[in-house]
């Protein structure tokens, strides 16, 4: 949900309260035959969902594109992961639902198994259309869980799409429902007693809104808000492939991902080659038709996003920080965005301190490794870091002093699906993907038994 939609009044309170009763109402009668489903049948579903997604690939990625402007390729990357994601949690299936024994010394049986809780409402945002929406429902059809979720409002083509795959891979009626609920909706359901869960991935002021109307109404709630991730460079020998790997990253989904390196901190000594290199790889990139296959770079979300973004990069160049790379605007498609260097910007500056959603990189120096994990953790974020090395002793103190909820030593910390996935501070709370995210909307339910009974006279307490 944007902040724009956030401002919103919807019209017609009566009639959407009624609304958001159906929707949840059928989620509710959904789960309560999903949850009776052998787990075996939960996992052949994931299965199906998932080659769905491959069978789909071209028309999923050519939807986001149009949608909102996601070249091609990188859609049907972002399909690749959706449908990994779902053969995971189908192939582990056994394993993540596995009760845990808890050791006893009076001699009785403990294990705490995971149960479902009921109707978990997702709200997702546009950058990732699919993937976003496949971490929160995949975990929790395997549960037992119903997924209803809400989608930016550029998104509807894709999110149909989402509502059908899973659909014709046998989830019932109402299991996974594409609300198209209004602002005002998605407030009525975070205080429905039959939402159990809400998952929110997108901007810091309307995370804290649903969190505190989660809040009270004592409404489990994870958050991903997004992050100002640190790149830090140290590795002498690998100074212009990381200026390239940089690049690459920073230019993914044309910089709109809360994970992309935003903050590239080198080693003072190493900076000059550094900035040489990455700035051959990164200001060479034009922003082209997402539909074409050879396009990397992507139009933004919006006209309005792209003029925004300008806007902080010249505050940050009027503080004093060097510009490099094209900061006019694009009349014929005032969405795309040429990439940008933003070199030593100052960290009283209030481009540092926020997050730069399109394809613009801070980089600055740092002299030793106690001046890079101080630059690294002078941020409100903490969503990931990626950190290369020069000595070992410099890798463990990255790993241990870096305050993110992802660290990467020496590699970046890719895409699996058995990594749980969030961050601290201003990022966000709890965790997706992995078993983690099946854990997060779980009822933890601790069983002991009495072992010493007879099997017929049992007791359980």
């Amino acid at each position: 949900m944007s902040e724009q939609e956030s401002a919103r009044t919807s019209a017609g309170a009566s009639a959407g309260s009624s609304r958001v009763d159906d929707v949840l109402e059928r989620a509710s009668h959904a789960f309560a035959i999903w949850r009776g489903a052998p787990v075996a049948a939960r996992a052949e579903m994931l299965a199906r969902a998932a080659d769905a997604y491959e069978r789909r690939a071209d028309e999923i990625a050519r939807q986001m594109a149009l949608d909102m402007g996601k070249p091609v390729s990188q859609g049907l990357a972002e399909v690749r992961s959706c449908a990994a994601i779902l053969a995971h949690y189908a192939a582990e299936a056994d394993r993540m639902l596995q009760p845990e024994v808890v050791s006893r010394d009076d001699g009785g049986r403990a294990e705490v198994r995971l149960q479902p809780t009921g109707v978990v409402l997702g709200i997702m945002p546009w950058n990732y259309p699919h993937y976003q929406l496949v971490r929160c429902i995949a975990p929790n059809l395997l549960l037992g869980n119903a997924v209803v979720f809400k989608h930016a409002a550029i998104c509807a083509g894709s999110a149909a799409i989402a509502e059908r795959i899973f659909a014709e891979a046998g989830a019932p009626e109402g299991l996974v429902t594409h609300s198209g609920f209004s602002h005002d909706e998605v407030f009525s359901a975070i205080a429905h007693p039959l939402v159990t869960g809400v998952s929110f991935t997108g901007g810091e002021a309307v995370g804290a809104e649903i969190a505190r109307a989660a809040g009270a109404s004592l409404t489990k709630v994870v958050l991903e808000l997004g992050g100002s991730d640190p790149f830090i460079v140290f590795d002498a020998e690998r100074c212009d492939e990381l200026a390239r790997l940089a690049a690459a990253m920073r230019l993914s989904n044309a910089g709109q991902t809360c994970v992309s390196p935003k903050r590239i901190i080198v080693r003072r000594d190493l900076l000059t080659g550094f900035v040489r290199t990455f700035s051959a790889e990164f200001l060479s990139v034009r922003a082209g038709d997402p539909l074409l296959a050879e396009t990397v770079l992507g139009p933004l979300s919006s006209a309005a996003a792209a003029d925004e973004l300008r806007g902080a990069v010249r505050s940050a160049q009027q503080g004093g920080a060097e510009v490099r790379g094209d900061l006019s605007r694009d009349d014929a498609d005032p969405r795309r965005f040429a990439p940008v260097m933003l070199l030593e910007p100052l960290r009283d500056q209030p481009v540092w301190r926020r997050e730069l959603f399109g394809p613009v990189a801070m980089i600055v120096g740092a002299d030793s490794v106690d001046e890079a994990i101080a630059l690294a953790n002078d941020s409100p974020y903490g969503l990931g870091a990626t950190a290369f090395a020069d000595t070992e002793a410099a890798a463990q103190r990255f790993a241990t002093e870096i305050d993110a909820g992802m660290v990467a030593v020496n590699r970046i910390r890719g895409g699996s699906p058995a990594l749980p996935f969030g961050g601290v501070k201003r990022s966000g709370f709890g965790r997706e993907l992995g078993v983690h995210g099946v854990r997060e909307f779980a009822n933890q339910q601790l069983v002991v038994v009495d072992e010493g009974r007879s099997a017929g006279r049992a007791r359980i307490a």
